[in-house]
């Protein structure tokens, strides 16, 4: 599945990177979407981007980057130790 098939609150490993462009897949590296991180999305818009947390950030992704972040579901709580 992919970030932007995840649900509210939904806490999610990332499994894959797939996005378009390196430019992409090196910003969120920085910020610390990488493979083995938790992400839990805090809102997320029909036809608009997400929020989601990672550690202790929140971020606003397009869905176009989301949509190229294989997940799978973790739980419903954010880990405690980040």
């Amino acid at each position: 599945m992919t970030l932007t098939d995840g649900e509210k609150n939904g806490v999610y490993l990332v499994k894959e990177m797939n996005v378009e462009k390196e430019v992409y897949s090196e910003r969120l590296k920085s910020i610390g979407i990488r493979h083995g991180s938790h992400v839990k999305v805090i809102n997320k818009k029909e036809r608009g981007g997400l929020i989601v947390q990672v550690e202790k950030k929140q971020i606003a992704l397009c869905r176009n980057v989301a949509s190229g972040i294989i997940v799978e579901f973790e739980k419903k709580e954010y880990p405690e130790v980040m």
